[in-house]
């Protein structure tokens, strides 16, 4: 375990200190949560869950068994694509990524639209199998990647093992942050809060406040009720609230209500149109009809920086500010 996790991690129920063995931590009131090959495993059992791989999560880290978590190959092999990226790409990824799911010639890391980085700590909101933490990464920052999926954090450690590059990887839920107040200078989420209840976003962006430094940086990604594929599946399934882990769509006035509870002076900038998760960077692995997608979200893109109004069709949208 690294020091800067035995330092800044805290119990999620009650934010004590934690006694530490190679196994398991344990707090005051001693709740108890497992280490899996290194990773702590900071699930709640006493709430319910957002995502239907934390039974399996709990389960296999309290049987200190892994392996039978679906996804987690025995090694990653130096040159080859890990085989749950190539599972999951799709669903990580975006619909254009559908046509990918087997020989993926490399990862698909996108741009992470930050400065360069200085060593700063980044915290990434449900990281799945780790691309946005290895865009952190590489451009400077040293990631903290923290998803439900235990299968999915101990593939994402991985993949860091592979590519040769540092990280830190903690099994939690964004609803309770298992970290110290103040601990981070950014926190970063992409394609995840659109998951969750209303009222369970606004209790993870509580969160987010709490464990950002005094002027750290927020940047969450999510969908734009008005954009124009978001519009259309709204359409598909008659405009009736969404189900289970479905989308939940978001007005950019609601967005603003939200990121004025967290930071100073938010504001919302266009990610992508025609669809949710388009990254440019990746345009090279996508067959020529979906690069067709990939040039117009990137030409309407730029284009609503100068014609602010069309910001209100795109289909996701970066929620960002800084924590005062």
């Amino acid at each position: 375990m690294n020091e800067w996790l035995r330092e800044h991690l805290v119990c999620p129920i009650d934010r004590s200190d934690l006694a530490w063995t190679a196994s398991k931590l344990t707090c005051r009131e001693a709740h108890e949560f497992p280490v899996v090959d290194g990773v702590p495993v900071m699930l709640r059992g006493d709430v319910p869950e957002t995502h239907s791989e934390c039974p399996a999560s709990w389960k296999a880290a309290r049987a200190q068994n892994p392996r039978e978590l679906v996804g987690v190959p025995d090694s990653s092999g130096a040159a080859n694509i890990n085989p749950h990226v190539e599972k999951l790409i799709a669903s990580t990824s975006g619909f254009l990524y559908k046509s990918l799911r087997e020989g993926l010639p490399r990862y698909p890391i996108p741009d992470l639209r930050l400065p360069p980085g200085r060593g700063e700590r980044f915290l990434d909101v449900g990281s799945s199998w780790g691309r946005w933490s290895v865009a952190a990464a590489r451009k400077g920052y040293a990631p903290v990647s923290l998803d439900p999926s235990l299968g999915a954090v101990l593939v994402a450690k991985q993949i860091f093992e592979q590519l040769g590059l540092n990280g830190t990887f903690v099994v939690g839920d964004a609803r309770y942050l298992p970290f110290r107040a103040g601990s981070f200078d950014v926190v970063f989420s992409y394609s995840v809060l659109q998951h969750f209840g209303k009222e369970e976003v606004r209790q993870s962006f509580a969160q987010f406040k709490r464990v950002l430094k005094d002027g750290g940086r927020l940047l969450v990604q999510m969908p734009n009720k008005f954009g124009i594929r978001s519009l259309w599946h709204q359409l598909r399934r008659g405009f009736r609230a969404p189900r289970n882990f479905e989308v939940r769509y978001w007005s950019p006035a609601e967005l603003m209500s939200l990121g004025r509870e967290c930071v100073a002076a938010p504001k919302l900038t266009p990610d992508c149109f025609f669809g949710l998760g388009i990254q440019p960077a990746d345009i090279d692995l996508l067959p020529p009809a979906r690069r067709v997608i990939v040039h117009a979200s990137e030409f309407f893109r730029k284009l609503s920086t100068t014609i602010v109004p069309l910001q209100r069709f795109a289909d996701s949208l970066y929620l960002e500010g800084i924590v005062r």
